[in-house]
C-alpha cells in the first residue's frame, strides 16, 4: 500500500518591510484566498490527510489553519524541522524517521526553496526538479517495497 504525502507551499504573504523579520511575515488577502481554494481543491478531489504537520513561521501556520478549517481537516502541528532554511538532509532524515508510523496521507506546509531541494532529494536528483510555487500543492506517492517515492502531481493554485 502506498502512502501519499502532500506539500503545500504556503500562500502569499506580505513583502517584508524595513526592520521586520522574515519570520513575522503573515498572509495578505490574496494569500488567504489561495488557501481557500487549495482547501475546496482537496475538497473536491477527496484529499483528506489524517495528519497536517506545518513550518511554525506565521505564514504556513496561517495558511494551514485556513484549509484545515475550510476542508473540515485536523488542526495542524507545528514542527521546527519544517521552518525556512533548514537543512535539507535533517529534513530528509526527520521524513524517513517519522515514515513509518504517518498515516495513508499527510500534508506538509513549508517553504521555498526548502521545498524543491527536498522533493527532489526524495526522487533521487540532487539538483532541484521542480520550482514550487506559493500554494501550490504537490503529491508525492511512497512505495514502502521498493521505498522509494514517485511524483504523482503538482498543481499550482492558480489551476485550482
Amino acid at each position: 500500500m502506498n502512502k501519499y504525502l502532500y506539500f503545500l507551499r504556503h500562500a502569499t504573504a506580505e513583502v517584508i518591510r524595513p526592520n521586520q523579520l522574515d519570520i513575522d511575515r503573515c498572509l495578505i488577502e490574496k494569500g488567504r484566498l489561495q488557501a481557500r481554494r487549495v482547501a475546496h481543491f482537496m475538497q473536491r478531489h477527496n484529499i483528506s490527510p489524517e495528519v497536517i504537520l506545518s513550518s511554525p513561521y506565521p505564514r504556513a501556520i496561517q495558511t494551514a489553519a485556513i484549509v484545515c478549517k475550510e476542508a473540515d481537516l485536523v488542526q495542524a502541528r507545528e514542527r521546527d524541522w519544517l521552518a525556512l532554511a533548514t537543512d535539507s538532509q535533517s529534513v530528509l532524515s526527520q521524513l524517513h524517521q517519522q515514515l513509518p508510523t504517518l498515516p495513508q496521507h499527510t500534508l506538509l506546509v513549508g517553504h521555498e526553496p526548502d521545498f524543491s531541494t527536498l522533493l527532489s532529494l526524495l526522487l533521487g536528483n540532487h539538483q532541484p526538479a521542480l520550482k514550487i510555487r506559493k500554494a501550490s500543492l504537490t503529491c508525492l506517492a511512497y512505495c514502502e517495497v521498493s521505498n522509494s517515492f514517485q511524483l504523482e502531481w503538482s498543481v499550482p493554485a492558480k489551476f485550482m
